[in-house]
């Protein structure tokens, strides 16, 4: 399988998981292109946007920061991210992230089953 970003449609979303402002979000892998791997998408928030934070019951969720600057949120805590910074949620954790800074913030997000969801 090969694909190239700039052949594959963005989606513009709002408030998402409870966050505030709007996203843009392009989904790299979806459901049955991978085994164990849920979603692969890019998604950049706008300046002031966020991803609420969110419980992952039965998911694993990885975010790599590729561009900006923002505040991570893992199970509670607060922390400041930049590009090449990444933070993973295990299954029956939470994390959201924050844009709090004046330009774009990009991330890779990668969404599987947890082992005890396999």
């Amino acid at each position: 399988m090969i694909r190239k970003l700039s052949d594959l449609p963005a989606e513009t979303k709002a408030n998402i998981r409870g966050g505030q402002g709007r996203a843009l979000d392009v989904s790299l892998l979806k459901l049955g292109d991978m085994a164990g791997v849920l979603s692969l998408g890019r998604v950049t928030l706008e300046p002031g946007a966020s991803i609420g934070e969110h419980a992952h019951p039965n998911t694993e969720d990885l975010y790599l920061i590729v561009e900006g600057r923002g505040t991570g949120l893992l199970n509670g805590e607060r922390f400041p991210v930049e590009p090449g910074d990444l933070f993973l949620v295990k299954a029956g954790g939470s994390h959201g992230l924050i844009n709090d800074s004046d330009g774009p913030l990009t991330f890779i997000g990668l969404l599987t089953r947890s082992e005890e969801g396999a």
